[in-house]
């Protein structure tokens, strides 16, 4: 895959869906109390978002590599397309087949903008590692006290309590029990497992803003859950509400736990005192099914136009990426579509060009004619290294079938393929287009028009002016041709 792919089939997708599902949100769910839901929409929004570029091939519209890789398995190993034009003694390949002499330096846009986003992929891993550290070092190094089901650390520093999996943080041992019950609300809901998969997500998606705003507002989520599992276990509200505002000044350790205090302290507040469910909570759960069904048909769309693309250009698949591949040996003369060991043109797929450029002639009469075309033939490499069942797949004309089949024909012996250390027979399908320049079929056309035309020939014999005119369309003819 290069960089162009990898930006517009996997990092564009799933930052373009993060950002509609979050937009969708703002406008529907945002200002709800229903804290449980809100927490898993955001969840499942990412997890969407994540799947998206796999729903392609998971909706039967593969990717343009396994597009081609169906091909092998079905019909041979597919080759790589031989172009042939007339006049022209070379054979090209597609781009995918790269034959050329040293290799030179060429930095595009899309290579320099991979390297930004490597480069910031590794900084965001190397934060995530460090934030995980310190608070490995701080359950480490620090006193802790075994509870039910949780660990409470000591720090002895000066940071509001905060909890991650199953440890909470305070700075003493002498906490509010209100303020253990928050924390253990985020350990029983497993928040951290929520904060994890964001932190995550920023890794490959540090340049999307909006999974910054999906990490503000699960915490958000997390405070007000807790908030209301504290209220809901008996805790007067007016003192509660008054522990908040006591430890709403205090500094926020870390932004991988739950901290008691990391929200603005109005908005939980707020939250706290606001007793009815939001209305009009199941049409707009609704309206959130033709964004997700928007989603699905333009990436559905994209990735055919992909696949449609690749219908017209055949792509080279390297033997040793392909893995899991299973091939049933009925007997000792099955015809295999991808072995173990392929075989091998002498010399390697460099002289297998230099082959075909120095014995594929473009047919004369199909010059003349004007046909032109792609043909595609198969054929099978027995255990001895012979070319054999020469078959024409798809025909354009038995002139440039023949040719095709002759060259084919003609090959050398390969070096045989390999199946569990033993020779066996491969099948392999080689495209070959024919191509005519417009020019050459243009002049041909009025060439023809002058020699297949006898019967206008009397019509210039009877004199020395006709004589003339037929001595002038002979020259232009011989000049032309």
């Amino acid at each position: 895959m290069n960089t162009t792919e990898f930006f517009t089939h996997n990092l564009l997708p799933v930052a373009i869906s993060l950002m509609v599902l979050w937009l969708a949100y703002r406008l529907l769910f945002t200002n709800s109390n229903r804290f449980q839901f809100n927490r898993f929409y955001l969840l499942t929004a990412m997890l969407f978002s994540l799947a998206l570029p796999l729903f392609g091939l998971l909706m039967g519209q593969s990717s343009p590599h396994v597009v081609a890789l169906k091909r092998n398995l079905f019909n041979g190993f597919l080759l790589n397309e031989i172009t042939v034009s007339y006049g022209d003694t070379t054979v090209t390949t597609l781009p995918e087949m790269v034959i050329s002499g040293p290799a030179q330096m060429h930095v595009t846009v899309w290579q320099v903008l991979i390297a930004i986003y490597l480069m910031g992929v590794a900084v965001m891993s190397m934060l995530f590692l460090f934030k995980m550290g310190k608070l490995v070092v701080m359950i480490i190094h620090s006193p802790k006290r075994k509870m039910d089901g949780y660990t409470m650390v000591f720090t002895h520093k000066e940071h509001g309590p905060y909890s991650f999996f199953r440890y909470a943080f305070f700075t003493d041992e002498q906490v509010d029990p209100t303020i253990v019950r928050h924390e253990l609300s985020h350990i029983a809901h497993h928040h951290s497992w929520d904060i994890l998969m964001v932190e995550l997500m920023k890794i490959f998606q540090w340049f999307n803003p909006f999974i910054y705003f999906y990490k503000r507002e699960l915490q958000s989520l997390h405070e007000y859950i807790a908030d209301d599992d504290v209220v809901a276990n008996g805790a007067d509200k007016r003192n509660y509400m008054m522990l908040i505002l006591q430890q709403c000044t205090a500094v926020d350790f870390s932004d991988m736990s739950n901290n008691f205090s990391l929200i603005l302290t109005k908005k939980r507040i707020k939250m706290i005192t606001k007793h009815e469910k939001a209305k009009g909570f199941w049409w707009k759960l609704l309206a959130t099914l033709p964004v997700l069904a928007l989603l699905l048909i333009i990436n559905a769309r994209a990735t055919a136009q992909q696949v449609k693309k690749t219908d017209q250009t055949v792509y080279e698949i390297d033997i040793k990426e392909i893995t899991n591949v299973k091939i049933k040996n009925v007997d000792n003369d099955s015809i295999y579509n991808i072995v173990e060991v392929m075989p091998e043109f002498p010399g390697g797929m460099e002289k297998m060009m230099n082959y075909l450029s120095g014995n594929i002639k473009y047919p004369e009469e199909a010059k003349d004619k004007g046909i032109s075309g792609r043909v595609f033939l198969s054929f099978v490499i027995e255990k001895d290294g012979s070319v054999n069942e020469v078959k024409v797949m798809r025909s354009v004309d038995p002139l440039l079938d023949n040719e095709a089949v002759r060259v084919v024909k003609a090959m050398p012996k390969w070096k045989p393929g390999m199946q569990k250390g033993k020779a066996v027979r491969v099948s392999y399908v080689l495209p070959i287009s024919f191509k005519l320049d417009e020019s050459a079929t243009t002049t041909q056309k009025t060439d023809a028009e002058i020699y297949d035309t006898p019967e206008t020939m009397p019509e210039y014999v009877g004199g020395m002016d006709a004589m003339t005119s037929i001595c002038k369309r002979i020259s232009l003819c011989l000049r032309n041709t």
